[in-house]
């Protein structure tokens, strides 16, 4: 199963894993599936970020995506620099959109917990809620995010 999922994702970000294919050795790398409705949950760590992806129902393509968490400390990034990728998930987010909970330092996979409730999955990051992606609208809301912009919406508990 992990290999059908692994060969979706690469056929959808071939570009990607070809260029980083030794870092994403070491990279987090999650999927569970709602065992009610089968939707599938992917969740994958990039250079900077890890980000959420929810997968259609037929398994074919992603259906929407949620940012998770910002691995790298966004103080430490030269944001003076053009930073451009055809992936935006290749580049930081800009500090204006990230919140004080956006930086996980030290980033395991074993810090992440994935429940699922209804409708939604909900993202565990050392216990505390930090994504809910909700399969009805098709919205991610995020503990990571200090504004409701183009990668989700901002997660209030």
């Amino acid at each position: 199963m992990k290999t059908l999922f692994l060969s979706v994702f690469d056929g959808l970000f071939s570009s990607h894993t070809k260029e980083n294919s030794k870092k994403t050795e070491n990279n987090l790398f999650l999927t569970s599936t709602n065992p009610t409705t089968g939707r599938t949950l992917i969740i994958e760590e990039y250079t900077y970020s890890v980000w959420a992806y929810m997968l259609r129902s037929d398994k074919e393509a992603i259906d929407f995506e949620g940012y998770l968490c910002t691995v790298v400390d966004p103080k430490s990034i030269d944001f003076s620099t053009d930073k451009t990728s055809k992936n935006k998930k290749e580049v930081p987010l800009p500090p204006t959109l990230v919140s004080r909970y956006s930086y996980i330092r030290n980033l395991k996979k074993e810090d992440v917990h994935i429940n699922w409730k209804e409708e939604q999955a909900i993202i565990h990051i050392r216990n505390k809620p930090y994504l809910i992606m909700d399969v009805i609208t098709k919205t991610s809301y995020s503990k990571g995010l200090a504004y409701d912009c183009e990668y989700g919406k901002v997660l209030e508990l």
